[in-house]
């Protein structure tokens, strides 16, 4: 047989593999991609072009490789994780040592839960705190309250609510006791106004953090800026930023996701 027709016929059967890829990525639509390029694997073995049968091993491999990761991946690890985790005192410690405002808790938060415990990704902990800032309450809370929910369901978040908030619970209800009796003397004030730039400092550097991991070219840089001068000078409201800040993702990556996918 004529190699250049053998090598068309593989090149044919390449094509119809990558077609089935970008239609969906499922374990039959693999199956069948696996038959088509095993056959054009030996056909480009039998004309000796050994160049093209290797691109087609790896691409087969990097294929099942990634599919498995996204299937299996990080559900199993986040599994295993949410299967041992028993340390709800770590909530408690949060809210007992939280001091400074919701921003300053939101530090050691992600510290604890990404850094530390690594039970939440970058990625997860920054969809809790948009989440949060949706949703009524403060931001701090509704993030404990779902990662409770992703460790342990609806049981997960309703004790990691409770022991977050109880300190603060038990510490209101001393200070409105003691207010009366003891009032804010100028010393405390000086003391409180230093916290308050530690604090400050605390909430940048949370900021810096996140920004290395999500900044990763200039439209995501765009988006922050913009994101930061509605905030501060134009005083949109938290819902309308985000909601602006989700559709200009889907403008500017809509063709970056199709080409991902057609690959």
């Amino acid at each position: 047989m004529d190699p250049e027709k053998i090598r068309e016929e593989a090149d044919q059967l390449h094509r119809r593999g990558l077609q089935l890829i970008a239609r969906s990525a499922g374990a039959d639509n693999l199956k069948d991609v696996a038959r088509l390029w095993q056959k054009a694997w030996e056909l480009y073995r039998k004309i000796g072009d050994k160049t093209k049968a290797k691109e087609l091993e790896q691409s087969l491999a990097r294929i099942y490789r990634d599919n498995y990761l996204k299937r299996h991946g990080k559900q199993t690890r986040r599994g295993s994780i949410a299967k041992q985790f028993k340390n709800w005192l770590m909530f408690f410690k949060i809210g007992c040592f939280g001091f400074g405002g919701p921003m300053a808790v939101f530090s050691l938060l992600e510290d604890q839960l990404v850094h530390e415990r690594k039970i939440l990704t970058s990625k997860d902990f920054l969809e809790g705190a948009v989440l949060g800032d949706v949703l009524p309450g403060p931001v701090t809370m509704d993030i404990v309250t779902y990662t409770g929910y992703k460790l342990k369901k609806w049981r997960g978040a309703l004790i990691s609510t409770l022991v977050f908030i109880l300190p603060s619970f038990i510490l209101m209800l001393i200070l409105a006791m003691l207010y009366d009796k003891y009032s804010i003397t100028p010393k405390v004030e000086q003391v409180l106004r230093c916290l308050g730039a530690a604090v400050t400092g605390l909430i940048i550097s949370v900021g810096l953090r996140l920004s290395k991991t999500e900044m990763k070219g200039y439209r995501e840089l765009c988006v922050l800026i913009w994101a930061f001068a509605s905030s501060i000078i134009f005083k949109l409201d938290i819902v309308v930023i985000v909601g602006l800040s989700g559709l200009a993702g889907i403008v500017l990556y809509h063709d970056e996701l199709e080409e991902q996918q057609t690959k």
